[in-house]
This record gives structure tokens, sequence and C-alpha cells, in this order.
């Protein structure tokens, strides 16, 4: 199998699992097996040599297609992370608030303290 080959069916491969629907149970497993898919293609792209044959070629403008694809789905999935962070990070947050409400205000607003004896 020549290394275009191998770099098409990873680029496939891809494909299929980012058009997987995302759920929050999946979504780790997804990310990681993306993330393991991502780091075998950029190996083997060190090794791509120069398009020999029309075969080769073709594969290479089927890839860039897919890449393209690839990359928007992979955006919008990195965004629901990013939201689902950022809603996780403002739970925790007025979690604290509702714990202890008064943490925010300052001690020292309207003591006095007379040193007279």
């Amino acid at each position: 199998m020549t290394v275009w080959k191998q770099f098409y069916d990873l680029t496939q491969e891809l494909e299929e699992k980012v058009h997987q629907t995302v759920t929050e149970k999946n979504r780790g497993e997804i990310v990681a097996y993306v993330e393991e898919i991502l780091a075998e293609r950029s190996a083997l792209l060190h090794k791509l040599p120069q398009p020999e044959s029309e075969g080769e070629r073709a594969l290479i403008a089927d890839v860039l297609q897919k890449d393209i694809k690839i990359n928007q789905k992979l955006e919008f999935l990195f965004d629901g992370l990013k939201r689902d962070m950022r809603n996780m990070k403002k739970q925790k947050s007025s979690k604290q608030r509702y714990a202890n409400p008064y943490q925010s205000v300052s001690n020292y607003d309207g003591m006095y303290v007379d040193h007279k004896k």
C-alpha cells in the first residue's frame, strides 16, 4: 500500500469519526480518537512523496476536499467543548456565591474602632 493510500484511508477514517453524533457521553472518546488519528496523519505527512501517478493526484484532490469538511466539523466540536467548559466555570462560581454570599463583601465597611481609654 502506498503512503498516499494510507494517508487517504486515515483521512477517510477521521472524516467518519468527526461526522458521528457527539453527545456528552461519547465526546471524550471521540476527541481522544480524533487526536490519535491526527497524530498518525501528521507522522505520515512528513513521509509523503511527490505524487507520481494520476491516481495519486486524484487522491490528493479528494483529501483536500475532505480536509475542509473535517476542519469545519472539528471547529464545531471544539467550540462546543469550549462552551461547556465556560458553563462549568460559571456554575462553579455561582455555587460558591450561593454557599457564601458575603465572601466578596469587605469586612471593614462601616466599622469604627475607638482607641481612647
